[in-house]
């Protein structure tokens, strides 16, 4: 049976030119790709009420949380700094839903950049909001834009041997484009690499089934095939 992933969707905020006032749900391709490409079947899950997590959990094998806009720091009991971006709450609420409920369920949990960010948040983790004015020790660019998403601009220095050591071995360089990122690690979770100013870039715990990454591996499966073995390797935890 082919296992299933659900995909939190992001929500369109504000009207545009293309939409207009039609707020659709949606999520990039390039996570479906990767999916589908290691022999999971995707389900896009709209946002919703969080009440409704259990149940969506529920018919999938894993989760998968992805990029997107900045967290509350409601959520981690803060004060919103000057440099924070754009936040949406209700994506907040309910993506902390699902977290908590994939937990309940025993389901893998595969967190990308801002879905890092959101499960260390839901276990009782905290942000830097803004890497520029809150972290004194930055020294890279942790926005590469406007350089091509596709491309590795920055490299990661590996803390321990972790569920990603067949993928670091192919390549150390990562491609970046976010400023939050992990502040203090939630209890029961164990870094797996930091780049090289220090930010957290990865982190798991295995008895859980969490594995999360700060970088964007769905942009690097433009480089083809070696990129592709990132969503394998998850997809090897959930058929565990």
């Amino acid at each position: 049976m082919t296992k299933i992933i659900g995909v939190a969707s992001n929500h369109l905020n504000h009207a545009n030119s293309r939409f207009g006032t039609n707020y659709v749900d949606y999520i990039q391709k390039n996570y479906i790709e990767g999916i589908t490409n290691s022999g999971l079947l995707p389900m896009v899950i709209p946002m919703g009420a969080p009440e409704l997590a259990v149940a969506y959990m529920a018919q999938v094998d894993g989760l998968l949380l992805a990029g997107g806009q900045d967290i509350s720091p409601k959520f981690f009991n803060e004060e919103p700094v000057p440099g924070i971006g754009e936040t949406d709450q209700y994506r907040d609420q309910f993506e902390i839903a699902l977290v908590k409920a994939a937990l309940a369920q025993s389901k893998p949990i595969l967190g990308i950049c801002r879905g890092e960010q959101l499960i260390n948040v839901a276990l009782g983790g905290t942000l830097y909001q803004d890497l520029e004015t809150q972290y004194k020790t930055l020294a890279i660019k942790h926005n590469q834009y406007p350089t091509k998403w596709e491309i590795p601009t920055h490299r990661l220095e590996w803390q321990r041997d972790n569920w990603l050591n067949d993928f670091a071995k192919r390549n150390t360089l990562v491609n970046s484009f976010h400023h939050q990122a992990v502040k203090t690690l939630a209890p029961g979770l164990t870094l797996d690499a930091i780049s090289t100013d220090g930010v957290i870039e990865a982190y798991s715990d295995d008895a859980r089934h969490i594995y999360a990454v700060q970088w964007h591996p769905e942009m690097l499966l433009a480089n083809g095939a070696p990129y592709q073995l990132f969503f394998d390797l998850f997809a090897q935890k959930v058929a565990e």
